[in-house]
């Protein structure tokens, strides 16, 4: 909802009727006028091409989307070839990286990706959560360029030379989330062993190299809000997928 500003921004009057408190109080007064007109008049849609269709979406995050009109209006979308953080928590943690920093690049993911117009082809399959998964090659490459995402596979293989040429413009002038250090691999999904995954427990870790998959495979019970850490210095918080919203929310991730 919008409203006007906290008056806890404003200047401190000084002398009353002071010119400089005056010149300050307008030049304030204009910017959160700007801004408050930017954010009430935007539009939480963006427009993605769906196998050639112009088609609104959400995007709930830097790669996934909620389609909004259409033939498959509703449906969900997982975007495939590339990874932004997550975005539900300060959930990452590298180098000097403080996870909150790491949360705000997520954040900036989901916005580059609101904002921009992006082309996604898909055969319609669909990824172990139901989402049908999507290839958005322009949205990609925008995102791993600016450090805002990185390469990944889920497979041995590495990722597209492309992708790999964006990735290594971002690290050589540490964009987004290379400012801070280049772990060897990057956490980006935990499974504790209590979860009925079967006999077979791992997490994911992705080369920040060529962006190739490899399981870490563990036997080992997370709790809610622990950390969890690889050797290669790359760490991440586990929250169950129940506790990550909503009214039960991880204590962890209520900020």
């Amino acid at each position: 909802m919008c409203g006007c500003p906290p008056t806890s921004h404003l200047p401190s009057p000084g002398p009353l009727g002071s010119f400089a408190f005056r010149q300050t109080l307008a030049t304030l007064l204009v910017g959160s006028s700007l801004l408050i007109a930017s954010v009430c008049q935007a539009k939480p849609e963006a427009r993605v091409f769906l196998n050639g269709r112009p088609t609104p979406v959400y995007f709930n995050d830097g790669d996934s989307f909620t389609v909004l009109e259409g033939p498959i209006k509703g449906t969900k979308a997982r975007l495939s070839g590339f990874n932004t953080l997550e975005s539900f928590g300060p959930a990452h943690r590298w180098g000097t990286w403080d996870p909150h920093e790491l949360y705000v690049i997520a954040k900036q993911a989901a916005l580059n990706a609101r904002q921009g117009e992006w082309h996604c082809e898909s055969d319609m399959n669909k990824d172990g959560y139901g989402r049908i998964l999507w290839h958005c090659e322009d949205l990609i490459l925008d995102d791993i360029r600016k450090g805002l995402a990185h390469a990944m596979t889920v497979t041995a293989e590495p990722a597209s030379p492309k992708q790999l040429e964006m990735q290594k413009l971002a690290q050589g002038e540490k964009r987004g989330m290379w400012a801070k250090g280049i772990p060897p691999f990057i956490l980006t999904s935990l499974h504790s062993a209590d979860e009925g995954a079967g006999a077979e427990t791992y997490n994911r870790l992705i080369s920040t190299a060529d962006g190739h998959t490899e399981k870490w495979k563990h036997q080992d019970i997370y709790q809610d809000c622990q950390w969890v850490c690889h050797p290669s210095g790359a760490c991440m918080l586990y929250v169950g997928f129940q506790r990550r919203y909503g009214a039960n929310q991880a204590e962890c991730l209520k900020h």
